[in-house]
């Protein structure tokens, strides 16, 4: 014979929530398989609990006094919050595994943060867009519309997880897991919160103000506290930790504080010596190319790189010379080219005189 649900909790059928709950709660301590009370029968508490479902929920209990149980097979579990796939899967297997009674969520938030190198030299300040988890302000956190519609889980009767018996190599096992029932809360929620939908926290976009050090490299990261989620069970904050990512630079190649720069010259500025405007990060300076410069040479800027992070002082700039064969040569520059290469043929030394004049000539053509 089917048991009746007031029977079971020992209420009138007329009986009111509280007196309801309050039967409940009384029987679930006598009853659960973990009180450790000789009364203490798996099966008397699945029924208890089961009725308790019922009866505290206006439309079921409407539906159990006019047609019985048959009124609400249909009806389905209501859990305490909306789950995601991580809830779900923390529910079968993250106690087992940690043996903690809630999942210990990141609180942190990851994100990249991309500035120039010009940014890097200087030091600068950047507001971020942050999309990060907060306190419901509707519900306080509670995930409810009102405190009356939180009630405890009738699942794992408030504690927030419940036993297994597993049978292993080494025999049978009795293993605690997070309540599937409640996710851990120990609470089942009636009437969700219409704002969090139960969740006891939502998410809002937030502009976080951060300040980038001078010297700053990629790859480095920098850490905001309390602008991560928020956990609404304990009020811990995470972090916001942003990731640097620093552009590629159309003039500079950047080695830790060192910067390179390509300076490109033609056949008679790297043969005769010349000047050159080279540019910095700080402006431009002017770099003496002596004579006979070769393809390759490299020239070094003491101070003219990029300042060191946490420390004193810059690193260096280099100059790598670039000497580019002059291509559609006039007729003018073709002589002297080849009157140059005649008389290097004719002559292992180079009369210094004559040279020189070769030289001058060349200038004048380039």
């Amino acid at each position: 014979m089917t048991e009746d649900y007031y029977e079971l909790l020992g209420v009138d059928r007329d009986a009111g929530k509280k007196e309801i709950k309050k039967a409940y709660r009384r029987l679930a301590k006598k009853y659960h398989p973990d009180s450790g009370s000789e009364e203490a029968s798996e099966e008397k508490f699945k029924k208890i609990n089961e009725a308790y479902r019922v009866l505290s929920d206006d439309e079921k209990r409407e539906k159990y006094d006019r047609f019985g149980k048959s009124g609400i097979n249909g009806d389905f579990r209501r859990r305490a919050r909306t789950e995601g796939f991580d809830d779900i899967f923390s529910s079968f297997f993250g106690d087992f595994f940690n043996g903690s009674r809630r999942s210990r969520e990141n609180l942190n938030i990851m994100q990249k943060i991309e500035i120039t190198l010009d940014d890097a030299y200087e030091g600068v300040e950047k507001t971020v867009s942050v999309r990060r988890m907060e306190r419901c302000q509707e519900c306080d956190g509670k995930g409810s519309k009102n405190p009356d519609s939180i009630n405890t889980c009738p699942e794992c009767g408030g504690s927030g997880e419940t036993r297994q018996v597993r049978n292993g190599m080494l025999g049978r096992q009795i293993v605690v897991i997070q309540c599937g029932e409640c996710g851990g809360s120990g609470e089942i929620i009636d009437e969700p919160c219409s704002r969090c939908s139960g969740k006891g926290r939502h998410y809002i976009n937030d502009d976080v103000s951060i300040k980038i050090p001078k010297g700053v490299e990629s790859g480095q990261r920098l850490k905001i506290d309390g602008k991560g989620h928020r956990d609404v069970d304990s009020g811990r904050v995470g972090s916001l930790i942003l990731t640097v990512n620093i552009k590629e630079d159309a003039v500079f190649e950047r080695r830790d504080e060192n910067l390179y720069y390509t300076l490109k010259m033609g056949f008679s500025d790297a043969a005769l010596g010349s000047k050159a405007e080279i540019p910095t990060l700080d402006g431009d300076v002017e770099l003496d190319i002596p004579e006979g410069t070769q393809n390759g040479d490299v020239f070094r800027l003491k101070g003219k790189g990029m300042p060191r992070l946490h420390g004193r002082g810059y690193g260096d700039l280099y100059v790598k010379a670039i000497v580019e064969t002059p291509t559609d040569l006039t007729e003018r520059e073709k002589e002297l080219l080849k009157e140059l290469r005649e008389y290097e043929g004719q002559h292992k030394e180079l009369d210094k005189g004559f040279f020189q004049t070769v030289k001058d000539n060349i200038r004048d053509a380039f």
